[in-house]
């Protein structure tokens, strides 16, 4: 008999809050250098996304990179329909499309370790039968994704991938949180957070080499800390890159990307809400128009009333009117 748990996620809390703040809906702080959501509803970002896309996003496609852009431009009103965010900034909707990308390979991944344990239990017949519960009103999604995980394309990816995965040998120690939100809420700088990832009372170091990294960016500190006001001082983020390197490691950690260009911050989100804005300002401005020219229409009706009446108590046509001298 399966154990009864808690069923799936739906959201329910970000309508409780709405429902309790008359409408409003919750605010995703997203720090500029940080790049995660941080603060009081920052999960919320996770769960309404993960709903997305277990409810909405495609599955017959080979990833998140081959969705069209008119279905990624749905999703985001759908969520922006849900969560408030700051559009303009470009990091924030960097922040997103990294978000919906991350999410989205990991409840693929999620679906084929489910397949591939019904796999090697019962063979490829019994695992189709057996649909993953996250798709479960979506049948015809499973047997695509099943035939696809059979494919010598997808074997070669994700056998590259899990032999990328062996290599890791450490793992940070901040549990599901997000590093971002750790250092929001305690306010360390990235080399006291380095402390923070990697090590803890009761297991220590994730790595050998950790501490040692760790002490060499604190004496690099405070030997900054101890120069004159008129010498150039490293930033904190200048003695990270000296003793750990500028690897997608580090990017990773501090939530950055550094081997993505200007161009690529500007992603299709960013397109679509842009685009959404100027909508929604063409139809204000047509709104405007039409009120203008109505109101133009009724002020014409007025003055041809008033030329008409003039014209009648002189008996006069308006233009000698008007060229009568101190009229």
């Amino acid at each position: 008999n399966k154990k009864r748990g808690r069923g799936l996620t739906r959201g329910l809390n970000t309508q409780q809050y709405k429902r309790k703040s008359g409408g409003e809906k919750p605010k995703i702080s997203i720090a500029k250098g940080l790049n995660r959501p941080v603060g009081e509803h920052s999960s919320k970002h996770a769960t309404e996304i993960g709903v997305l896309i277990r409810c909405e996003a495609p599955m017959q496609v080979e990833g998140w990179a081959k969705i069209p852009d008119e279905t990624k431009d749905h999703l985001l009103r759908k969520l922006t329909n849900k969560l408030s965010y700051e559009l303009e900034e470009p990091h924030v909707v960097q922040c997103i499309w990294k978000s919906f990308a991350k999410q989205y390979s990991s409840f693929r991944s999620n679906a084929h370790k489910y397949y591939l344990k019904w796999k090697e239990g019962g063979g490829v017949t019994l695992a189709r039968q057996n649909i993953y519960e996250k798709l479960g009103d979506r049948r015809d999604d499973w047997l695509w994704l099943c035939d696809f995980w059979e494919t010598a394309k997808f074997k070669k990816i994700s056998s590259t991938q899990k032999n990328n995965r062996k290599n890791l040998t450490y793992s940070h120690k901040l549990g599901t949180k997000s590093r971002a939100a750790h250092q929001h809420e305690k306010g360390f700088d990235d080399i006291d957070m380095y402390e923070v990832e990697y090590h803890n009372a009761k297991n220590g170091w994730a790595h050998k080499n950790f501490e040692a990294n760790s002490v060499r960016m604190k004496e690099l500190r405070e030997q900054q800390r101890a120069l004159p006001d008129s010498v150039h001082q490293m930033s904190t983020e200048e003695i990270c890159i000296e003793v750990l390197g500028e690897n997608s490691s580090y990017a990773k950690s501090k939530g950055l990307n550094r081997k993505a260009s200007g161009v690529d911050a500007i992603s299709t989100f960013e397109a679509s809400s842009s685009r959404a804005r100027l909508e929604e300002e063409l139809a204000n401005t047509q709104s405007e128009l039409a009120n203008t020219q109505s109101q133009l229409a009724v002020q014409k009706t007025t003055v041809e009333a008033v030329v008409k009446f003039m014209e009648q108590m002189t008996g006069k046509s308006f233009s000698e009117i008007i060229n009568v001298p101190n009229w």
